[in-house]
């Protein structure tokens, strides 16, 4: 079994101005810098048949590239419990587009679907017994917040792996590149 999401990386220097966004919230367990990724759809575990046609099937997807900018933050929540920060785009569309044709190959194959409604954003942090004050701080310190613009000509099927034994969370391995073509209008 493998567990795979879609996704979108980050150049370096997008990275780094996401990465500055970390601080001042007690209770945040932050992101390390390379695990920041905008996740277009998380698939679960799978067995190496159907990675196989997940992969054949995310080769056949023609989409559009396109310009994103990293804008805002804010959280997501389960009631009053805080549980996530995150950066979201300046720019829905091509990711909903996206996010749709890579949907639709799954389905094609049989992976349920997602439980969550589909939100374009990169998680900063996973909160556990943080107050919606501190929340509320972060937010109001860093709502300018906006990275450059980058080109997005790619998306990627990520593996994710548990870290050893005394580490917490986990690594991303791209296990593969799929080109987006032209330009999205």
């Amino acid at each position: 079994m493998i567990r795979l999401f879609a996704g979108i990386d980050f150049p370096e220097h997008i990275q780094e101005q996401l990465y500055s966004l970390r601080g001042g919230v007690p209770g945040a367990s932050w992101k390390p810098k390379e695990n920041l990724h905008i996740t277009l759809r998380f698939i679960g575990n799978v067995d190496e048949a159907d990675a196989d046609y997940i992969h054949e099937g995310f080769m056949q997807i023609r989409a559009p590239a396109f310009n994103l900018q990293m804008t805002q933050v804010g959280f997501f929540a389960t009631g009053s419990q805080m549980r996530h920060l995150w950066t979201g785009v300046n720019y829905y569309q091509p990711l909903d587009f996206l996010h749709d044709k890579i949907e639709n190959v799954l389905n094609r194959y049989k992976i349920p679907l997602d439980k969550h409604k589909f939100h374009a954003h990169a998680t900063l942090a996973t909160l556990r017994g943080t107050t919606p004050e501190d929340v509320q701080k972060f937010i109001e310190y860093n709502n300018l917040f906006k990275s450059d613009e980058f080109y997005v000509d790619h998306f990627n099927l990520y593996s994710s792996h548990k870290k050893t034994r005394g580490e917490e969370g986990s690594y991303y391995k791209i296990e593969a590149q799929y080109p987006l073509f032209g330009f999205y209008e």
